[in-house]
């Protein structure tokens, strides 16, 4: 039986910058991995010094064709777009415009992501924490849209269409954690200890708050072979990523020896866990899954 993982993001390039060389593990070792994207990325800026400037009108078809190059480098089986306009970043939820996602009713948005939940039948889905994993509002209602999501898909009442698929329960689901404080201090501390300027110096001295008293990850997927096909989806983002910018700081073979995991915080389990997880997967039996719509016999729900 194939493994199924799905993963929901809020714009292009955070399915490059969030759990992207996990991903592509998992899809290198036959898992069925699919995406959905809650927005086009409208709102975007070009933030690359080197790209040429794009009319505000081409953004979103800009920004399309960079996901589908992105995707492809993943290996993603499968994209879906559920086509919903860029909120824009503001900390004032106050002001971010009518018209865009975070303005859809959850209702409506959670229905649209539940039929895909039901057509790919994920065992795993891959979101974002409660607070957005940072106050983006696309990624604070992504969190509320997918797990609004998993309810509806779930529910023989729900009505979503009557081709809609058979109700299926998603039997884990997890918040990607792209910077724990795990892995930003002890990167932090290498690259100072090599003599090199440290990218994260200025979030350790403006944050600490933001870095103290974390609990670590309830997942760590083990994927530095694949930080490379990471860095290459993160570039296919053009207008967005520098490729002599921040995300590039750090040395990978010094990434590879200190920190070649991607974390993940579970929001919730049907079977039981133990200790700090190595695969997403672990404690599903995926063909008893599949022949009870994604339910375990007796599940322990964490979230």
């Amino acid at each position: 039986m194939t493994r199924r993982l799905l993963t929901v993001h809020a714009h292009p390039d955070d399915e490059s910058s969030k759990g992207a060389a996990t991903t592509a593990r998992y899809a290198d070792e036959g898992v069925r991995v699919t995406l959905a994207t809650c927005t086009g990325g409208e709102a975007g800026e070009v933030l690359n010094p080197s790209c040429d400037p794009v009319a505000p009108e081409r953004m979103t078809e800009v920004r399309r064709l960079e996901l589908e190059a992105a995707a492809a480098i993943i290996g993603f089986s499968d994209v879906h777009q559920l086509g919903y306009i860029d909120s824009g970043w503001t900390e004032d939820l106050a002001t971010v415009p009518l018209g865009t996602f975070w303005h859809v009713p959850v209702e409506e948005s959670g229905a649209r992501l539940a039929r895909i939940v039901r057509a790919e039948r994920p065992h795993v889905v891959l979101t974002y924490p409660e607070d957005g994993g940072y106050p983006h509002p696309d990624h604070i209602r992504t969190h509320d849209v997918t797990i609004a999501a998993l309810a509806l898909a779930e529910d023989p009442a729900a009505d979503l269409g009557e081709d809609a698929g058979a109700p299926w329960r998603v039997a884990k689901v997890y918040a990607s954690s792209a910077f724990p404080s795990e892995r930003l201090a002890g990167l932090h501390e290498a690259i100072v200890a090599a003599g090199l300027e440290s990218p994260f110096e200025r979030w350790l001295a403006d944050r600490p708050e933001r870095f103290q008293d974390e609990l670590p990850p309830d997942a760590r997927i083990r994927c530095e072979r694949w930080f490379a096909r990471r860095d290459a989806a993160l570039t296919a983002h053009v207008t967005q990523i520098d490729p002599d910018g921040f995300w590039f700081k750090v040395p990978r073979d010094l990434e590879a020896e200190v920190y070649p995991y991607e974390a993940f915080t579970r929001l919730r389990s049907d079977v039981p866990t133990d200790g700090i997880e190595d695969d997403l997967f672990a404690g599903l039996d995926v063909a008893t899954l599949d022949a009870a719509g994604g339910r375990v016999a007796e599940h322990d729900a964490t979230g």
